[in-house]
């Protein structure tokens, strides 16, 4: 008897514990719904009753001497349009009417519809305004939009590498900067969304600011057809041109080959292309030589008259270096060494100058840091070779003549600012100013990085050097009526470790050089064997000097003697 009791005792245990089993499985499952079944459907009925409203990037332009705006990239709404069948009241009538806007394939989205009627299905891709607001009026419920926005670039390939591009984010509703001045801007050109409810809130989008360039419109077109003549005529590869008010950092005009059509930048397939050459590194070569020369001068070592005598080679830890043409001049002044371009006048000067000085000069000329531009720079200047496990003897050499050590264009620009600018260095500015949807204006403003650089003294001599540059070596820039100022580079390409027998061929000058307005770079990228800079960069300068005096209306220069008496 009492074992049948415990029978019946434990079959109701069993009972009980397999009834809290059941209800704890009922409630951890209703648990789980709520907890993950209904929070999904919450998200998902969230995420489909807002509907994001992407905004209008803001537009760029550039402008002529005369502050007529030229846009070069614009943005406009398109829409894609669907249709709903379940919406439809009478399908064959909207159908037909629809047909009547825009053009539709009637059979082929009828057996669509007949195949899924319950899918909306898109009728046309892109159709612009007035096709969207004739289909508004129809007041079809079948019909709904979804906005895109288009980027737009009026002028193709102008200005391509320093532009960038902008891609419209589907996923996001927001158009986006990639590369250049597009992703420098990038916040204040993209705007913010706006949104609409199902329950009828609305907030509407607000387009993204405007940027008005410093590029001039006419500038710009002449230095890229003088910079596309010079690449045939001399067989180079590629190049840039490069012009800023030397007084203020606007930069007026980038001319940049090979370059892209912004509207068809899918199609390109070197990737390279996207990258400007002002935001990237090179070996300048000559170029680099009067920042030590005026090192030399500033530190009262030499004089313009101090002679050396040039054997045509120098050798350094067991490696020579030549003159450009192989050639000893003897006995030879450096006013000479330096108008001629003796890469032995520059070794002499390095060697003067001793490796603190020289790195003292480097500094000061600011190539151990970042230009400063409105512009996202890639690379940054390159002096690892005079510093361990480097620095030796003839590191310094190689370097006094820009060989060994890699500069950007825009560091090279804002060092002659020193010279063309009375010992001023500026940042540089692309964009003049940016222009809300609310009509508010900031205006970006030239900002002094270094004053008083080196003395005015210095600079007076210098100046006068490179005036003879032009006038004894580089005669190929040469104006009748202006002083211009200005050095040439020839720089060999280092390829696997070894330097080939191409070059990189550039020219800086500035002008008038009795108060000097436009500071201006050329470089020529592997041009015909053979050519150097004075027969390739210093004539394709000389026709962009000879366009902005006519366009500008540029009085003829005062007398480099007037100015030294007048102790600049």
């Amino acid at each position: 008897m009492r074992n049948k009791k415990l029978k019946s005792d434990g079959f109701f245990v069993y009972v009980f514990f397999g009834f809290c089993l059941i209800l704890f499985a009922l409630v951890s499952l209703k648990l789980y719904e709520i907890q993950v079944i209904k929070a999904q459907e919450i998200e998902n009925y969230f995420n489909n009753s807002i509907k994001l409203i992407p905004p209008l990037r803001g537009n760029i332009y550039i402008k002529d001497k005369d502050n007529n705006l030229i846009p070069i990239a614009l943005s406009y709404y398109t829409y894609d349009v669907y249709f709903f069948p379940p919406k439809s009241k009478n399908r064959e009538e909207e159908l037909k009417k629809i047909s009547q806007i825009i053009q539709i394939d009637l059979e082929k989205i009828k057996e669509k519809i007949k195949e899924n009627p319950q899918v909306s299905l898109i009728l046309k891709k892109n159709a612009n305004e007035e096709e969207k607001e004739k289909l508004k009026k129809l007041n079809f419920d079948s019909i709904f939009f979804e906005e895109k926005v288009i980027r737009k670039y009026p002028l193709n390939n102008l200005l391509s590498t320093i532009l960038g591009y902008a891609i419209y984010d589907e996923k996001e509703k927001i158009t986006k900067g990639i590369y250049g001045l597009e992703k420098y801007y990038d916040e204040y050109l993209r705007g913010e969304s706006g949104f609409l409810t199902k329950y009828g809130e609305y907030k509407p989008p607000i387009k993204g600011a405007d940027l008005i360039l410093n590029i001039d419109y006419y500038l710009q077109l002449k230095t890229q057809s003088i910079l596309d003549e010079a690449l045939k005529k001399y067989k180079a590869e590629g190049g840039l041109i490069v012009v800023v008010n030397a007084k203020n950092g606007k930069v007026l005009a980038i001319a940049e080959s090979p370059n892209y059509d912004l509207n068809n930048y899918r199609s390109i397939k070197d990737y390279s292309l996207f990258i400007s050459r002002i935001s990237s590194v090179y070996e300048p070569g000559s170029v680099m030589k009067p920042f030590f020369y005026t090192g030399a001068f500033e530190e009262n070592l030499v004089t313009p008259s101090s002679t050396y005598y040039d054997q045509g080679f120098v050798t350094l830890n067991n490696k020579t270096i030549y003159n450009f043409d192989k050639k000893g001049r003897g006995e030879v002044d450096l006013k000479t060494a330096l108008e001629q371009s003796l890469n032995t006048g520059s070794v002499y000067i390095s060697q003067i100058l001793g490796k603190n000085r020289f790195i003292k000069y480097l500094n000061k000329f600011r190539f151990n840091q970042n230009p400063e531009i409105d512009f996202p720079l890639i690379h940054l200047n390159n002096l690892k070779t005079l510093f361990p496990p480097f620095g030796r003897d003839i590191n310094f050499a190689t370097a006094s003549f820009g060989q060994g050590i890699s500069i950007s264009p825009i560091s090279l620009l804002q060092a002659y600012q020193v010279f063309a600018n009375k010992g001023t260095i500026t940042n540089f500015l692309i964009v003049e100013k940016i222009i809300y949807p609310n009509n508010k204006i900031f205006v970006n403003k030239e900002k002094i990085i270094s004053q008083n650089v080196i003395s005015y003294k210095t600079i007076s001599t210098i100046n006068e050097i490179l005036e003879g540059v032009v006038e004894n070596q580089a005669k190929k820039a040469k104006i009748k009526g202006f002083g211009i100022g200005g050095k040439t580079g020839s720089a060999q390409i280092l390829v696997d470790n070894e330097y080939s027998e191409d070059v990189i061929t550039s020219f800086i000058g500035f002008f008038p050089l009795s108060d000097p307005k436009f500071l201006i770079l050329v470089r020529l990228d592997k041009p015909e064997k053979g050519l150097l800079a004075f027969g390739t960069a210093t004539p394709t300068f000389r026709k962009v000097v000879e366009f902005m005096i006519n366009y500008y209306n540029i009085e003829p220069d005062k007398s480099l003697d007037l100015l030294n008496s007048q102790n600049f």
